[in-house]
């Protein structure tokens, strides 16, 4: 039980000051909570009153991660921005350094505003999660999700949306007001 107190103290104030400010912008109010593998920091940029669950795992080496405003990230979510070449005749795949990826082999990660990721999600290379969605925990990401929509699955697919028509527009007239 000390020892947990004491790395729990150490992440606070050491390791996450020292995490936030090598990422390339890190808004306010933003909670990194403990065991993160993150690399490629300077390529990560988060809005302000997000936070990154426990053990999160973000990979990129030339795309960007962008994280909105309000943004939820639970427990042990990964994303990862890039992909491994698989076409190169005479080398295993892991033999491939990063000079000889391709353009296509890394894209963005883009999560906008108000957005709520489950525990254990994977987000892959290329996806932008829609404004205000909810990915389920242990769910896949491969392609672009719409606003407001709730997804689910390995591949993720939309299960449902989070609000009515009426709902929405009432929702959005009061997030405008703030």
């Amino acid at each position: 039980m000390l020892i947990q107190t004491v790395k729990k103290a150490f992440n606070k104030l050491v390791l996450v000051p020292g995490l936030k400010s090598s990422f390339e912008k890190c808004g306010h109010d933003v909670r990194v909570s403990y065991g993160c593998d993150i690399k490629g920091a300077k390529n990560i940029v988060i809005g302000n009153h997000s936070q990154i669950g426990p053990h999160a795992l973000f990979w990129s080496t030339r795309a960007k991660v962008y994280i909105g405003n309000y943004v939820l990230l639970g427990p042990r979510v990964t994303i990862i921005t890039g992909d491994h070449r698989t076409d190169m005749v005479g080398k295993h795949i892991s033999e491939v350094t990063d000079n000889e990826k391709l353009v296509e082999h890394d894209a963005d990660v883009v999560i906008k505003d108000g957005v709520w990721i489950g525990a254990n999600v994977t987000i892959l290379k290329g996806v932008t999660v829609g404004e205000g969605c909810v990915i389920a925990a242990g769910s896949v990401v491969t392609k672009n999700t719409s606003p407001y929509g709730i997804y689910a699955g390995a591949p993720a697919k939309k299960i449902k949306d989070r609000f009515t028509p009426e709902q929405l527009e009432k929702h959005l007239g009061l997030l405008e007001k703030k």
